[in-house]
């Protein structure tokens, strides 16, 4: 009869180390899921960061452009105050962005 005890004893302790194993999995699941969430937000201010970085390098090379073309589009304007200065297609919507932008 000893025996048979022993046994129901194993069997008791390797249930509870099941449940234990998987209430453990349970909680650990729970604890990467709220992590998760509350990293998110600074995971994405760091995506937006690099974008934002990239974005002002491509503008910073295309205003290069611009600059480059301005010069030359300004020196061929006449200087005499009256008469009408007609902009060109890239100036007026440079003026226009800097007009929304205000």
């Amino acid at each position: 009869m000893l025996p048979l005890l022993q046994l129901g004893k194993s069997s008791l302790a390797s249930q509870a180390f099941v449940k234990g194993l998987i209430q453990g999995a349970i909680y650990a699941g729970i604890v990467i899921v709220l992590l998760f969430l509350c990293l998110l937000p600074l995971i994405v201010k760091h995506i937006r960061k690099k974008q934002a970085k990239k974005a002002a390098a491509i503008r910073a090379k295309r205003s290069s452009k611009v600059r480059a073309s301005q010069e030359l589009e300004i020196s061929l304007k006449p200087e005499e105050p009256g008469k009408p200065i007609v902009a060109t297609f890239s100036e007026s919507q440079i003026l226009e962005k800097q007009d929304k932008a205000s």
